[in-house]
């Protein structure tokens, strides 16, 4: 059975709450977002691109995660991941990346790899149909090795590298800059906030219900769309990603069990993360699905939460 990440977001049961909530009853104006996209033509995407050896990390980009990973560590991993969707607007981003000991045959080290590489930076493209221009000159972000004579943290627990980057995009999202800190609210009722908007989710699919799948989406994709510059044809295949789950001959929600509270986004963002290996980091929200061509995979839903300055209620966001 495969493993499939799906970068759907769940938000509360009051859905109508905000008032930038949009109520629609037409799923096909989630594909039309494409017409509210500005600057199309000065797209500006920005990408990680990551090499990895001998150890597991996560990199969070303005505090939020955008790539990690978790398993066996005895090679290198590379991954390239897009950062647009956490950048609000131009100007100064963060960067955090920590290292922990890699796994052998499930169990952990205890220390980090006296061979442990790190190469990490931050480049941007510009896209015109099937034509890709770099933007301007590749930002090194971690850059380690022992070869280097730069790495001291060899035989430690961990080890954090962090610091600034500056990036120029066209736009700008709201987001959560202007949200709630979360961290200095009660987590219990945090929990059974997060609790009752699974519960609805879960309705939502085996309920087949498009139009609220449509209204539970609709913020997140918009904003998603203008950071990504999406066009027609990707704004319908991101409705096309939901429409699957709908389609679906078999979708069972798992129970929620080795969970955490994690708050990101400087404390006004809050999920819950699986603590346990080899699923550590990984939503725990998720789904055992057979797909109409009888196909059967776990679906695993990540979902980031806030509440607006003045509200009480989470709602959807990333």
């Amino acid at each position: 059975m495969r493993r499939i990440f799906m970068y759907l977001l769940v938000g509360s049961s009051l859905l109508s709450c905000g008032q930038e909530k949009k109520e629609i009853n037409n799923p096909s104006l989630i594909p039309e977002l494409y017409k509210s996209v500005k600057f199309s033509d000065h797209k500006a995407n920005y990408r990680a691109n990551i090499s990895v050896g001998a150890c597991n990390f996560t990199l969070l980009v303005n505090d939020v995660p955008v790539a990690q990973y978790f398993e066996e560590s005895g090679g290198t991993f590379t991954t390239t991941a897009p950062i647009n969707n956490v950048i609000l607007k131009s100007g100064q981003q963060t960067y955090r990346l920590i290292l922990y000991p890699g796994y052998t045959e499930g169990k952990p080290a205890k220390a980090l790899a006296e061979n442990l590489t790190v190469d990490i930076t931050i480049e941007g493209f510009a896209y015109n149909g099937s034509a890709i221009k770099k933007i301007g000159t590749p930002i090194s972000l971690v850059s380690v090795s022992g070869k280097q004579q730069n790495y001291r943290q060899a035989d430690q627990p961990s080890a954090v590298f962090e610091g600034v980057f500056n990036i120029d995009v066209p736009y700008e999202l709201t987001g959560w800059s202007k949200s709630k800190d979360l961290t200095k609210e009660d987590p219990n009722k945090l929990l059974q906030e997060i609790f009752a908007s699974y519960k609805e989710y879960s309705n939502i699919l085996t309920t087949r219900d498009s139009v609220r799948l449509s209204n539970l989406v609709y913020q997140k994709e918009k904003e998603y769309a203008q950071a990504l510059f999406l066009d027609r044809n990707e704004t319908q295949k991101q409705w096309d990603s939901y429409s699957t789950m709908i389609r679906a001959t078999r979708l069972k929600m798992e129970p929620l069990e080795n969970y955490k509270l994690r708050f990101y986004g400087n404390g006004r963002l809050v999920t819950l993360e699986r603590t346990d290996y080899p699923f550590i980091g990984q939503p725990a929200l998720r789904a055992d699905v057979t797909d109409a061509k009888g196909e059967e995979y776990i679906e695993y839903y990540i979902n980031y939460f806030h509440k607006k300055q003045g509200s009480d209620h989470l709602e959807l966001i990333r």
